[in-house]
């Protein structure tokens, strides 16, 4: 996955949403906004960036909370308020305010803004005329769902043939959960159950399938709705696609553990991945080997021959180690021109075959923007079996034989033994 990537998607998420969407902070700062929003507020971008969301609405009521700060649950909350344009006017507005997190850590918000005026009153005509939800179901963009108790469709919304690719009119002739994904089906009738017997509304994301585009991420939510008498009339589920939003939460995830540069695992992952051998040292007495390399002379070959291929030099670097490890282990980049190497191998012979591999590897000379630039890595090798080692040790090992490599004159590997070391 491409910074390019990313940013399309970005791009779709904001600019080609009909709702309008704000990207705040935990402290509700707004970080970006989309073209809908402008449109509707009257602002500019300039007047809006950095502010903080609540300057811009009036909350009526929370329609349901469904995020729970206690358990730090990934959830979202539905809120009608008042969007307060630039002209003084206001616009009835249902906001959506949903986390977003990284490896189970809050780092902000996407808060959706959906446009009422036209459903409300829509609904306000279905009050009083006690039409059918058809009405309304027909003039928004999510999926409505009527069942009834014996999970019968009774109707299903135009919108289905769009979101996912089947003929709401053929409805009748489904079974239920039809185009929900088998691992979900468990899932979505108990909530579908507890709602019918205690009239809790429920919340779910799950896959359903869509004839072209195969499993779609979607949020269903389910309601209870009763006859005046108290009488359960039928269940209301509306199903919306989340897929961008699920694939942008994904990049996240992806970026947060991944370098940008060469999309080779970066600094935090390694970490972790290397804090994983430690322990397994310990309980299983199963060594490791890491590896601490850099790319000689890099500070010369950026000076000599610009920002730009020094960049292209570092992803080549990345790419031949990578080569060089195959299957045998985990390649990451720390920073500038340092590399590292996590291996499930501990026989120095079996070690010493990598090591040289990467050598050869890298000292083939590469053609950049037709310049050719001759590379060489200086390798620093821990052999990781004692059982009391910590990570900061095993970094520190691997970094005193790669100190011993460069004062030997690079483009080699040193393997760290504890009497060479003590007597440096």
């Amino acid at each position: 996955m491409t910074q390019a990537n990313l940013q399309t998607n970005l791009l779709s998420l904001f600019e080609l949403n009909t709702d309008a969407i704000l990207h705040v902070t935990l402290d509700g700062f707004i970080l970006d906004i989309n073209a809908t929003f402008l449109a509707v507020s009257q602002y500019t971008k300039d007047q809006v960036i950095g502010q903080n969301y609540e300057r811009f609405v009036i909350v009526r009521k929370k329609i349901a909370s469904i995020e729970s700060e206690s358990d730090n649950q990934l959830t979202s909350e539905d809120t009608r308020f008042c969007l307060v344009k630039n002209d003084g006017g206001i616009v009835d507005c249902l906001m959506r305010k949903s986390p977003i997190k990284i490896n189970e850590q809050l780092i902000g918000y996407f808060i959706v803004m959906k446009d009422m005026r036209e459903l409300d009153k829509i609904a306000e005509h279905y009050l009083e005329s006690e039409l059918n939800y058809r009405t309304i179901a027909e003039n928004i963009q999510d999926v409505l769902i009527l069942m009834d108790k014996d999970l019968n469709y009774l109707y299903v919304s135009p919108s289905s043939e769009e979101m996912f690719g089947f003929a709401h009119k053929d409805i009748q002739n489904r079974t239920a959960y039809f185009n929900i994904h088998p691992d979900y089906v468990e899932e979505i009738d108990k909530k579908f159950q507890r709602a019918l017997q205690h009239g809790e509304d429920f919340y779910v994301n799950l896959k359903a399938w869509h004839e072209e585009r195969q499993w779609v991420w979607t949020e269903i939510k389910g309601k209870a709705v009763y006859r005046s008498t108290g009488e359960f009339k039928h269940m209301l589920l509306v199903a919306r696609d989340i897929s961008r939003e699920q694939e942008l939460q994904q990049n996240l995830v992806y970026y947060a553990y991944h370098d940008n540069l060469t999309g080779l695992p970066n600094r935090r992952l390694f970490i972790e991945k290397l804090d994983v051998a430690v322990e397994v040292l310990k309980s299983q007495q199963t060594a490791f080997t890491m590896m601490m390399i850099d790319i000689d002379y890099f500070k010369e070959i950026n000076d000599s021959y610009g920002h730009e291929i020094g960049d292209a030099v570092i992803v080549i670097f990345g790419e031949r180690v990578q080569q060089a490890v195959g299957n045998k282990g985990l390649v990451a980049r720390l920073g500038g021109d340092e590399f590292v190497v996590l291996l499930d191998l501990y026989e120095e012979a079996d070690v010493t075959e990598i090591a040289t591999r990467i050598n050869e590897y890298v000292r083939e000379p590469v053609v950049i923007q037709q310049t050719v630039v001759e590379m060489t890595a200086s390798i620093g090798v821990s052999i990781c079996h004692q059982p009391d080692i910590t990570v900061k040790e095993a970094l520190r090992q691997a970094d005193e034989a790669l100190y011993i490599v460069k004062r030997l004159g690079r483009n080699q590997f040193s393997i760290y033994r504890q009497k060479e070391a003590s007597s440096q």
